[in-house]
């Protein structure tokens, strides 16, 4: 994709707000029209005063007006002295209506920009959250966070910098040019001789500041990850002493950082004055020649007078513009980068005969299911079971063998490669994904607590509980005592990460938060593994009053937590190679049987 492409598409965001646009074009229309008409009666109307003197009636129709009015009210004042102060009346009160319109269409500029940046921030992040876990897998969180932070924020010049000057500006320029050909098409020919080299100027600098603002944001997107690895690990970092090592590697992305900013603020810079040089020229070769046109008699000094003011409007506004040319390749390079986010297509999406299941009975069923990541070897090579709705399964193996890839497939976190999926005889694929997940109840090995009160990591994904719900999951999961026990009880501050409870408390308050759904299937991901004696006792308790009524499946890694599931899964090189209960496993001679042996 082109970054000039992704700067138009950025454009079709002002669709919604097309009421305000327009009128924000006709409030600059208004103010810079007043310009020229301040122009016009300072030109126009001051010389004959200072020369000679004017006649009641001479004049313009608003200046005859108030000057009549005027001596209505000051009957001894003389014409000129009336005519004067019905110029000065007049003009301060354009300059105070177009003062209004410059304030009133600044401040809608600035509030379409908001409004835009407001949508493509929330455009950004929701179609992130449909990206299945693969893509983050492969992206660098670090760059994510960067597009939805740095790069829409580098949007915002647009909107609110560049969008007043990119009406303003055209404005300014057909308006001038207007009255220049109106006073002399041969000396607008000439003055404007130069304007090809403006063009090829701005094109040949503009598209290396596109470059440039494309490689500081590549570079604050690299930046920001070293900054997020580096706070996340800093216990690891002072363990090992590595505090000057980190800040090398952040001195060397930062160093990044300020190159790129300083070549494109030296390209930036370089863009002005050299357009302004170019005018400046434009004008000196303007004036010389109008002043031969003046003395040969072609043309009278009050017309250069009032052709030189608009050709200085006009190549201050064509150095506006020049400004303008410079944010649109700011912003071509950050709208690129969040283009290529947002050009990526969720690959886990809703089939479109896909059906909402109001009720489920825990019924799960593996047929010939195959799978292997993208560019890995297969995980899952034909595995087949039948979990029957309110049983406990336990699925046990060595590391790596594919048992938390079965509970992926089963939240349709990834499709299958081949095979399929059951749920109460539904296919996974001819469910809807938030119909799927919103009967199932996950709790992972590494519980995700977000940085807020007890009472939104409990209510995460059901926040209209109400508290008799959310106090009955908290007792199910065993977690209502210590949370009772906390400073502010539900409503404790639980810290970043959940860095004020222990790993015992924060598995509790997930499985609290998994049973607020009342799923018909809980799936426990070796939730005790990290867990010392006395907290992984907690949490046996709390699954076992968890499981009534249910079907739950057990990862599990330590074999003395499954103990008492009604059938065991042995997972071996991705495929099942023994089943039943766990007297009889051991009582056989078994893999599972030599697992165990091992582990006690």
């Amino acid at each position: 994709m082109k970054r000039t492409d992704a700067f138009w598409r950025l454009l079709v965001f002002f669709r919604p707000y097309w009421k305000r646009v327009a009128t924000f074009v006709l409030l600059i229309g208004a103010a810079e029209g007043l310009r020229f008409y301040l122009i016009w009666l300072t030109q126009d109307l001051l010389r004959p005063l200072i020369e000679s003197g004017i006649r009641v009636g001479e004049s313009d129709w608003l200046i005859n007006a108030v000057q009549n009015a005027l001596n209505w009210i000051f009957a001894d004042a003389s014409q000129r002295l009336t005519f004067l102060a019905a110029v000065c009346i007049v003009g301060a009160g354009v300059a105070i209506l177009r003062a209004a319109f410059s304030f009133a269409h600044t401040f809608l500029a600035n509030n379409i920009a908001q409004k835009v940046v407001l949508d493509l921030r929330r455009r950004l992040y929701s179609h992130l959250q449909l990206m299945p876990p693969s893509f983050f897998e492969h992206e660098r969180t670090g760059q994510l966070l960067a597009r939805v932070v740095n790069d829409v924020a580098a949007l915002q010049s647009l909107v609110t910098i560049g969008i007043e000057e990119l009406v303003s500006a055209p404005v300014l320029i057909i308006g001038s040019l207007v009255m220049m050909i109106v006073i002399s098409p041969p000396l607008t020919i000439i003055a404007l001789i130069l304007l090809p080299l403006i063009g090829w100027l701005m094109w040949s600098l503009g598209r290396k500041l596109r470059k440039a603002s494309y490689e500081i944001q590549v570079a604050l997107g690299n930046l920001t990850v070293l900054l997020r690895e580096s706070f996340g690990a800093i216990k690891l970092v002072q363990a090992f002493g590595a505090e000057e090592q980190a800040l090398n590697q952040f001195d060397q992305r930062n160093r990044q950082v300020y190159q790129h900013a300083l070549r494109a603020i030296r390209l930036r810079t370089m863009l002005s004055p050299s357009v302004e040089l170019i005018g400046t020229l434009g004008v000196t070769i303007g004036v010389f020649i109008g002043g031969v046109l003046v003395i040969q008699g072609w043309l009278n000094p009050q017309s250069l007078l009032a052709f030189m003011i608009y050709f200085y409007t006009l190549a201050s506004s064509t150095r506006k513009l020049t400004q303008i040319q410079a944010v649109r390749e700011q912003v071509a390079g950050a709208a690129e980068r969040i283009f290529q986010v947002l050009d990526v297509q969720p690959t886990i999406t809703d089939d479109p005969n896909a059906v909402d299941l109001p009720e489920v009975k825990g019924e799960i069923v593996f047929e010939s299911v195959r799978f292997r990541y993208p560019g890995g070897d297969e995980v899952l090579k034909g595995v087949s079971f039948r979990i029957r709705a309110g049983e406990k399964v336990a699925i046990v193996g060595p590391s790596g063998v594919g048992k938390t890839t079965i509970v992926t497939l089963l939240m349709r976190f990834h499709d299958p490669t081949a095979g399929r999926i059951l749920l109460d005889g539904h296919d996974l694929r001819k469910i809807r994904l938030r119909s799927l997940r919103r009967h199932i109840g996950l709790v992972l090995q590494d519980t995700f607590v977000i940085d807020g009160t007890v009472r939104e990591n409990i209510t995460l994904g059901n926040p209209d509980a109400t508290e008799e719900e959310i106090v009955e999951a908290a007792k199910l999961a065993n977690a209502h005592d210590f949370i009772e026990r906390l400073p502010n009880g539900y409503e404790t501050w639980v810290g970043e990460g959940g860095a004020f409870l222990s790993v015992g408390q924060r598995q509790r308050i997930a499985l609290a938060r998994a049973l607020l759904k009342k799923p018909a299937i809980l799936i426990l991901d070796e939730v005790t593994s990290h867990l010392d004696a006395e907290s992984e006792a907690a949490v046996q308790q709390a699954i076992e009053r968890a499981m009534q009524g249910r079907t739950v499946i057990f990862i599990a890694h330590r074999l003395s937590t499954v103990r008492n599931a009604d059938r065991i899964l042995v997972l071996q090189d991705g495929q099942i190679v023994e089943e039943g209960r766990h007297e009889e496993l051991v009582a056989a001679d078994t893999y599972y049987r030599r697992l165990y042996e091992l582990q006690q």
